[in-house]
């Protein structure tokens, strides 16, 4: 696989997560660094996102809420909803990151490091998330220790 390491203008999109356990959590985490217009749709959600302050729709996918969305993460637990979360998201023109199957995806998410207005993003294409993750650990106590301005 081959991604592009870019970053794009999420401040005029609404974001659709698919799903509400533990990898959505990991997820959002991550975006409500960036924006909080983050729609949560599942069931059952994690506590944490339940406590997130973001908008939740206790239902189950279904592709009437793609509408209006600009970038769609697919992170449930069941592949069948995964697959098909992509094939709605790409008939309608929206980027879409299934989280169990990253050939699927249009984007994968890197370890990102946010320090202000500065972002570092390591990716390692969906092949070795935790070395990407232990990288971006290490940048970051570069980052701690000073050796950065």
């Amino acid at each position: 696989m081959k991604f592009l390491p870019i970053c794009i203008r999420i401040a005029d999109r609404k974001v659709l997560m698919v799903g509400g356990g533990r990898i959505a959590l990991q997820k959002l985490r991550t975006l409500l660094k960036y924006t909080r217009d983050v729609l949560v749709r599942a069931p059952e959600v994690a506590l944490e996102i339940e406590q997130s302050g973001i908008a939740i729709d206790r239902q189950a996918y279904s592709p009437e809420c793609l509408a209006g969305t600009g970038l769609v993460f697919a992170c449930t637990n069941d592949e069948a909803v995964n697959r098909q979360v992509v094939r709605d998201a790409r008939a309608r023109g929206i980027l879409v990151c299934s989280a169990d199957d990253p050939e699927s995806c249009d984007f994968v998410s890197p370890a990102i490091l946010k320090e202000g207005h500065m972002s570092i993003a390591v990716s390692s294409d969906a092949r070795d998330v935790k070395k990407a993750i232990s990288w971006r650990n290490s940048i970051r106590r570069l980052v701690e220790e000073g050796h950065f301005e």
